[in-house]
């Protein structure tokens, strides 16, 4: 008979930390735009225990010079759900090719009942820094009691290419950003010459490792795919290294802009 899953594990691997901001199992520097809601289901297979599935949102608020990122989690199935748990950062970038430092805590109780379910508060701070060819980030946090080293990798896939459009007056190249180039094929280029490129994101592989408070250490290994403008599909591997089984998170996000 598969276990269920342990509250601990929910607090500092697949659950709360599933919907803030981050990589598989840790959080990063980065919060959710302005004008952006999330709306996330995720649910962990394997390792020796019941499915599960959970549910959250985030959303971000830009004060200029820092960025907050807000938003709740919360379980589902299986057996009672809840409770409700909110998370919340606050992100100071530092300068264009300087790192990013965050402060955040999710899995957040306010009684002792839900900290008996879902386990303590995970209070963190982190450091995120953009390489252009991957980022890189690392970080402690604190739970029960206990600092809980993390650190992770990630690396984007992009493609790009010429977006043509026509006025009806003759061909204009439009930029994502709004901007123009003007080719009319009479010496001075065509339009698709003269096109402005646009960058989109195919994919991006992702691997972290944070501390459990049993000091072992659990690994993990994935990807994220933005499917659409809309919907943003993740799925990562966990890998402990207490001997337990391996599992697999799956993570549905609709993206809501306004």
């Amino acid at each position: 008979m598969k276990t269920p899953i342990p509250a601990l594990l929910l607090a500092t691997a697949t659950g709360a930390l599933a919907t803030p901001s981050g990589l598989n199992n840790i959080p990063t520097a980065d919060t959710t735009p302005q004008g952006t809601f999330v709306l996330q289901g995720f649910t962990t297979l394997g390792g020796n225990r019941d499915a599960d599935f959970n549910l959250g949102f985030k959303t971000g608020i830009d004060l200029k010079a820092v960025k907050l990122e807000l938003g709740l989690a919360s379980h589902l199935v299986p057996g009672k759900g809840g409770p409700v748990e909110p998370h919340v950062k606050l992100a100071v970038p530092l300068g264009k090719g300087l790192p990013t430092l965050a402060a955040g805590a999710a899995n957040i109780s306010f009684d002792r009942n839900d900290r008996r379910r879902a386990g303590d508060t995970f209070a963190y701070f982190v450091v995120s820094q953009d390489f252009k060819c991957f980022r890189l980030h690392a970080g402690i946090a604190e739970q029960d009691s206990q600092p809980l080293p993390f650190f992770g990798v990630d690396k984007t896939f992009r493609v790009e290419k010429k977006r043509v459009v026509s006025d009806g007056k003759g061909t204009r190249a439009v930029s994502k950003t709004g901007g123009t180039g003007v080719g009319t094929g009479h010496g001075q280029g065509t339009a698709e010459e003269n096109a402005p490129l646009e960058t989109r994101d195919l994919f991006t592989l992702r691997a972290d490792a944070i501390q459990q408070t049993n000091h072992t250490w659990l690994a993990s290994v994935g990807a994220l795919i933005p499917v659409t403008k809309w919907f943003v599909f993740e799925t990562w591997g966990n890998f402990p290294t207490d001997g337990a089984q391996a599992s697999a998170t799956l993570k549905a996000n609709f993206v809501f802009s306004f």
